[in-house]
């Protein structure tokens, strides 16, 4: 963990967040729609700490089909079952999917101290549905940039999205603390520049991020708060 007094002077005039597992609560109904999904093609159903175990290793939908289809499986039929499982996820998530507590206060105190928010995703969706969910939540009106994978040559861990997310709030990387969930979601803040930061409020992954060794760890988005007013970044 990062000493907070070597960060004391350090000016911190952006936060970038992933979304899902960090701000969103969305694995119950991600869970719910992969079981659907595969059980059309007369498999599963898997279990939550099986997919929980994949989205801690920041696996894509495609590599996670591929490790419960059989080897020998037709690469089409694979890429038919993650494509209906991305479309009813896209059906469910607007009304099932929650944000975690403290995200309200979280924005309106960054917000209301100047500091820029920004998202960078590792979702292959467009741009327009992120803005459409965050405006679903309310939350819009705080957020200064969304990136998506959708947008940069390569996803996470790679550090494409940060940096580009950066880029469009007109922030150096290295003044921008990147929150994630995932040990990519470090890699790639570090490797972005950044000052990467982990958040456990999603899953009980602390053990893989602890492996990263992250600047910071939060437990929940309140103590984001806390460590900016220790760094008198925010009032």
């Amino acid at each position: 963990m990062r000493d907070t007094l070597q960060l004391k002077h350090h000016k911190i005039s952006a936060v970038i967040f992933d979304i899902d597992g960090t701000l969103v609560d969305s694995f119950s109904a991600y869970l719910s729609v992969f079981n659907r999904g595969i059980s059309r093609y007369k498999l599963g159903p898997v279990s939550r700490e099986f997919l929980a175990d994949c989205v801690k290793e920041a696996m894509s939908l495609g590599e996670i089909l591929r490790r419960i289809f059989s080897s020998d499986v037709d690469e089409l039929l694979i890429e038919n079952c993650k494509r209906e499982i991305q479309e009813l996820f896209l059906k469910v998530e607007m009304d099932e999917a929650k944000t975690f507590p403290g995200v309200d206060e979280l924005f309106n105190k960054l917000k209301n101290s100047g500091i820029k928010i920004g998202i960078a995703t590792g979702r292959m969706t467009f741009p327009e549905y992120e803005w459409n969910r965050f405006r679903s939540f309310g939350l819009d009106k705080f957020i200064d940039a969304i990136v998506t994978t959708r947008e940069v040559q390569a996803r996470k861990p790679a550090p494409d999205v940060i940096i580009e997310c950066a880029k469009r709030l007109n922030v150096p990387p290295e003044e921008c603390l990147v929150v994630g969930d995932t040990e990519s979601d470090i890699i790639a803040a570090r490797e972005a520049g950044g000052i990467p930061a982990a958040v456990t409020i999603g899953q009980d992954n602390m053990d893989l991020l602890t492996k990263e060794n992250p600047g910071f760890i939060f437990r929940n988005l309140n103590d984001i708060i806390i460590l900016l007013e220790q760094l008198e970044n925010i009032r």
